[in-house]
């Protein structure tokens, strides 16, 4: 069988995966001694081709080990582009993670996407299928075909196009609004991305309340805390209500510390359960006008207060 190379250079090793868009092939560099393993993307259809460019042109500007690098590329009949191929499971292959294990990712995540936007380019199609991790346990954001570039005029799906997963795709893409977009459509994808992490479960819209709820499906009251604060920051239907992906960060390295380091405090010095930024300190119980029946009438409870936010805890003393 004659061999098929791309550009005089890639010698195809065997295919990977055919999709609408794209066939996508391991291969070999021969220019090379050595068998180092590549990928290759081809363009299926020669309509995409603006597209197509727009992905090359993303992704030679962004520069991070968590995205993959273009090493090639060539926009005449077969356009292509080579980048570095990775060993390792996709987050839709790797099944269910524990609370910590995927907020490590996951804040590792956020991480990518915000160098992506600091440099003006919005993914539009983050899903579990275009995230891998290898076998290093390192990250790596794949496929910027439906990326946006907040610097350029073109957009690279047309307005009357859908966007992205249905699952994934934030609510003001659907319907073909395309030029609806923000950088706040990758934090609608990121939080549902993390409640697929820990539950192996897609979720229409923003239904992650209810029978969805994560401590109960998870049995652990702990993750109440991904609820309240990650997804109710993201999986929210009004991009006005959503935060910025640098903020999701933040509250995802702030949840994971109030899960790793205590739940329920019941000394001074430990760090407070609402904020997770200040510590309690006693607290006088004359100063304090504690709203609960009978509380303020015995001596059986030390009354605690965060230095940051004033938060109260009360703990029933043990007895001697």
């Amino acid at each position: 069988m004659a061999r098929k190379i791309f550009g005089e250079r890639w010698e195809v090793i065997e295919p990977i995966s055919e999709g609408g868009q794209a066939f996508v092939y391991k291969v070999r560099d021969s220019r090379q001694a050595q068998d180092t393993v590549f990928v290759l993307k081809r363009l299926k259809n020669p309509k995409r081709l603006d597209r197509f460019e727009g992905e090359i042109e993303a992704c030679k500007r962004l520069n991070h080990p968590g995205i993959a690098p273009i090493i090639d590329f060539s926009l005449n009949d077969p356009a292509f582009y080579v980048t570095n191929y990775y060993d390792g499971n996709l987050i839709s292959e790797a099944g269910k993670f524990t609370p910590l294990r995927a907020l490590d990712f996951f804040i590792r995540l956020c991480d990518i996407v915000d160098y992506a936007h600091a440099q003006g380019v919005i993914h539009r199609d983050l899903k579990p299928d275009n995230v891998i991790i290898t076998t290093s346990d390192d990250l790596v954001v794949l496929d910027f075909g439906l990326c946006y570039m907040q610097d350029t005029e073109q957009r690279l799906t047309e307005t009357m196009e859908q966007v992205g997963s249905r699952f994934y795709m934030a609510p003001e893409f659907e319907g073909g609004r395309a030029g609806d977009v923000t950088a706040k459509a990758d934090t609608y994808a990121l939080g549902k991305i993390l409640y697929f992490m820990l539950t192996g479960r897609h979720i229409a819209r923003e239904a992650f309340r209810g029978d969805n709820e994560l401590s109960n499906i998870l049995q652990n009251s702990q993750v109440k805390y991904i609820t309240d604060r990650i997804l109710q920051g993201s999986v929210v239907e009004d991009p006005s209500m959503r935060v910025d992906v640098k903020s999701l960060r933040e509250t995802s390295v702030l949840v994971r510390r109030l899960i790793t380091e205590h739940y329920y405090p019941g000394r001074e010095g430990s760090r407070c359960r609402f904020c997770g930024e200040g510590h309690y300190s006693s607290a006088r119980r004359a100063d304090i006008r504690v709203h609960y029946p009978g509380i303020e009438m015995t001596d059986h409870f030390d009354l605690l207060i965060c230095d940051h936010c004033g938060n109260i805890q009360w703990f029933q003393k043990k007895e001697e």
